[in-house]
């Protein structure tokens, strides 16, 4: 930026930190190199590289249920097959071409989607500093990627898995970088991108609408106090803005359209969604916030005290108008965007975190600032700050040594989700795969599309989830008739059924319908082949072909069936 630009535009927040340092001779000037941009630039990599260590000690953890959703999704992209024909879900399909994405480049397995995970997480940390170093300092900068990498990983928000909230995190990230830069220069093409963005984030998770929300009034706001304001350019730039939140979206239905799937897209999407969103009343939701948040809480309770910390001072006179509605407006849309339908899942709060991260940095960084003035040492305005953080990551990752530095994710998996059958699923689709063609079909009564993606084998129905089967809605009843009809139609080779409770979620009023014909179909057209024993605590015990006539030990368990009018001989 030349000096008759700098005189005619008021600097950023963050700005006179990108010609400091600039040397007068050729000596080391220390308290120069700590104001300029290499010496954050060398912060930032040392920060991305301590967590990205961590999540790469994590990358080999086989897939929970969600996961395996996108990963079979993306897997059926990846095939040319689009959205909602051959597998449904109320999400919206950007996590799906995300994961699609992530496996192309990486490869379809579990450790594929971990990497491409640590790469996209390493991705939020730059943007958000490239973005709040603008808008503040960069060291709030540093320190909000800092904190948000630190507790996007962290075991009580189950950080170690690819959620839908990272991407949404991503590309809210993404959307403060280009709005960062609309701020600077004030054209077209950011002001589109910063809309774009924002609306890409409600592609991966529809909470996220929250997010569009923010956006757009720190657009409106940030444009109503630059001085003098030019109404007309406001305006245009708005409707810009809003153009871009909703491209993304227009796309997707376009897209959806020309793949014969707009039916389905808008029933599960739409009509069902809007069902599941409003299935938990406020007095349950507020019993599971309490029972998911309080862990949250516990993990990193400073970084949360500090957070409320900085609510309150970046009220104070020292920060701009701006830095007030973004700091203020972030931590509510995002703190709201965890509420839909009160479900209140761990994972959920992931989205809360870039803004609860942030305003812990403001807090931090003003004590630093205000500190270093008191005594008139400016080395103790950046060394404080980075000590903070040093205690916080101490703090956090020293109360779980067994996980921050595992050496088998495998093992990490089966502690954390029990009997829940995601390490077994591993070992039921190398058994599928072994014994079967790339023609066959599978059906896996349960919620655990892990095992079709595993497997590399295609779903004989769509309802790869079966929880909406069981959920009180007016829709439940039709859905296990269509599964039913979809899996006597392909008649899949072989037939999984997962005798687990958190893959159905039974509830008192479900229609016991699907069990009903289970219990006959199988008998009929199906001879037992495998079986899973799930203990509570412990490894499973796994019996095939002829050791799988037993009665099981265990209440969890997963029976693998094989068609009885497919006469093929069968291996281990």
């Amino acid at each position: 930026m030349s000096k008759s630009k700098k005189k005619k535009s008021q600097p950023s927040p963050g700005a006179a930190f990108i010609n400091a340092g600039k040397k007068k001779d050729s000596s080391f000037n220390f308290s120069e190199f700590i104001e300029s941009r290499n010496f954050y630039y060398i912060l930032l990599a040392i920060v991305v590289l301590v967590i990205s260590n961590v999540r790469w000690r994590l990358v080999g953890m086989p897939l929970e249920r969600d996961e395996g959703e996108y990963a079979y999704f993306g897997h059926l992209i990846l095939k040319g097959i689009p959205p909602y024909s051959e597998a449904y879900n109320m999400k919206l399909p950007g996590i799906y071409y995300m994961y699609a994405l992530i496996m192309a480049i990486f490869g379809e397995t579990y450790r594929g989607i971990h990497i491409g995970l640590l790469i996209m997480n390493a991705g939020s940390m730059l943007l958000l500093f490239s973005a709040l170093k603008k808008f503040f300092n960069p060291m709030t900068g540093i320190l909000t990627a800092a904190l948000y990498g630190l507790m996007a990983i962290t075991f009580n928000v189950l950080g170690f898995a690819a959620h839908a909230t990272h991407f949404a995190v991503f590309y809210v990230a993404l959307g403060l970088f280009f709005f960062s830069i609309y701020e600077e220069k004030q054209t077209t093409l950011f002001a589109f991108l910063a809309g774009a963005m924002f609306g890409m984030a409600f592609l991966m998770k529809q909470q996220a609408v929250y997010f569009i929300l923010f956006g757009g009034i720190l657009f409106v706001v940030f444009g109503l106090l630059n001085k003098p304001i030019q109404w007309m350019k406001l305006i245009g730039k708005t409707a810009i803005f809003s153009a871009g939140v909703f491209v993304p979206y227009i796309l997707v239905v376009l897209l959806m359209l020309a793949s014969g799937t707009f039916d389905k897209f808008w029933f599960w999407t739409v009509q069902y969604a809007s069902k599941y969103a409003s299935d938990v009343p406020w007095s349950a939701g507020k019993e599971l916030l309490g029972m998911t948040f309080s862990p949250i809480w516990d993990e990193f309770k400073w970084i949360w005290i500090l957070s409320i910390a900085g609510a309150v001072i970046v009220l104070l006179p020292s920060f701009s108008i701006k830095q007030k509605v973004l700091a203020i407006f972030f931590a509510v849309f995002a703190a709201l965007a965890t509420t839909p339908g009160f479900y209140f899942r761990q994972h959920y709060f992931i989205v809360v975190l870039p803004a609860a991260a942030l305003l812990a940095s403001i807090a931090i960084d003003y004590v630093g600032r205000w500190i270093s003035g008191k005594i008139n040492i400016k080395l103790i305005g950046v060394l404080l700050p980075l000590l903070v953080f040093i205690f916080f990551y101490n703090d956090v990752t020293s109360k779980s040594k067994f996980y921050y530095s595992t050496t088998d994710p495998v093992g990490i998996c089966k502690w954390r989700y029990s009997t829940n059958p995601f390490v077994e699923s591993v070992e039921i689709a190398k058994y599928i795969k072994a014994n079967s063609s790339d023609t066959d079909k599978i059906a896996v009564l349960g919620s655990e599309p892990q095992i079709a993606f595993y497997a590399n084998r295609r779903s004989a129905t769509g309802h790869i989830y079966t929880y909406g089967l069981m959920e009180i809605h007016e829709y439940n009843l039709k859905m296990q008739e269509e599964m039913i009809s979809e899996i006597e139609k392909n008649k899949p080779l072989f037939l999984v059924f997962c005798n687990v409770p958190f893959s159905w979620l039974t509830k008192e009023k479900s229609p016991k319908r699907i069990f009903e014909w289970y219990n006959k179909y199988a008998s009929e057209n199906y001879n037992v082949v495998g079986l899973v024993d799930i203990p509570d605590q412990g490894p499973s015990s796994y019996y095939w072909n002829a050791d799988a006539q037993r009665n099981p030990k265990y209440q969890n368990n997963v029976w693998i069936f094989r068609r009885k009018d497919k006469a093929a001989a069968v291996g281990k």
